[in-house]
């Protein structure tokens, strides 16, 4: 599940935001993870340092792992799921960076300053199958990345090759592919935040019994494609605003319409898919806003100079 969406206000910050939907606990909470910080990898012993701060939503298990986050260049990335489309590598290969799909946020947040250098990086990267120590099986993802720019591109990697594209909408929820959410945009395109107009049949006049009808057909349910159509529509047409917090409320209204409460969501193995969390993260100001499931209002987060030059993890 999840559901992601960028924005941008007219004094341009740009946010990269989302919700966090499983039925797993994940645990995640706020991290801040500092420079020169040395990650072990699966597939390579000798693991790495990172080269920028970086500040998501993560836990400990054997080594940190994050579902999405922003480092200290305003670069940002989440994962979401992408079961049956995702296919990685069987094995390693000689010459790349071969990473387990968990890894993939931190390796980027360590190493990377811009979606233009994840686009030049992406071609040394090799994603291998291998069970995932909390799920105990290979988890399907796909990711959105952008920047403190705005530029926001999608990284789906499935039977025909690894595949990046440019995300004009800025949204993206789950499978099917991105490529099949932004066809299906134009099966709804009759939809508009204002009112329809009354209809005549022969001499009768049909005329509407209250506000609202413009966007009659909207979907409302929890699909992946409603989901995107749903956040894709308010994300277009919500009254524009400046500043972060405007921003942010704005934001919050849009996901508010993609929460999913547990027990609303049963999925086949009879567990509640719900929203662990709604991560809000300013590229700009570098903060991040995180609100629990059991929260109303978020933690605020800020990465610092002082937190980036220091030797210390933060948990929030």
């Amino acid at each position: 599940m999840c559901t992601s969406m960028t924005y941008k206000t007219t004094d341009n910050i740009n946010f990269l935001a989302r919700t966090m939907d499983f039925s797993i606990d994940l645990e995640a909470a706020p991290i801040f993870i500092p420079r020169a910080y040395h990650f072990n990898t699966i597939f390579n012993k000798e693991g790495y340092e990172t080269k920028y701060g970086f500040l998501g939503a993560g836990r400990k298990l054997n080594e940190y792992i994050f579902t999405d986050g922003f480092n200290e260049k305003g670069f940002g990335i989440e994962v979401l799921y992408f079961h049956p489309k995702a296919k990685y590598s069987e094995t390693p290969a000689d010459g790349k960076i071969n990473l387990d799909s968990s890894e993939l946020v931190t390796w980027s947040l360590s190493n990377i300053a811009s979606v233009q250098e994840f686009k030049e990086k992406l071609g040394e990267i090799n994603l291998v199958n291998n069970k995932n120590i909390l799920l105990q099986k290979v988890v399907p993802l796909h990711w959105i990345i952008s920047d403190a720019t705005g530029e926001t591109v999608v990284l789906e990697v499935t039977e025909t090759g690894y595949h990046l594209y440019e995300n004009k909408v800025g949204v993206m929820t789950n499978s099917p592919e991105f490529t099949w959410h932004l066809d299906n945009l134009a099966h709804y395109n009759h939809i508009q935040p204002t009112e329809a107009k009354e209809k005549k049949y022969g001499d009768y006049v049909a005329a509407f019994d209250g506000p609202g009808f413009g966007a009659l057909g909207l979907p409302g349910d929890y699909t992946s494609a409603s989901r995107f159509i749903r956040v894709a529509f308010l994300r277009e047409y919500i009254e524009p605003v400046s500043g972060e917090l405007s921003g942010v409320k704005n934001i919050s209204k849009i996901l508010n319409s993609v929460d999913i409460p547990k027990g609303v969501k049963i999925n086949a193995e009879g567990n509640s898919d719900y929203t662990q969390y709604i991560g809000i993260m300013d590229l700009n100001h570098l903060k991040y806003y995180f609100t629990a499931y059991n929260e109303l209002s978020p933690k605020v987060c800020k990465m610092t100079e002082t937190m980036l030059n220091e030797d210390k993890i933060i948990s929030f």
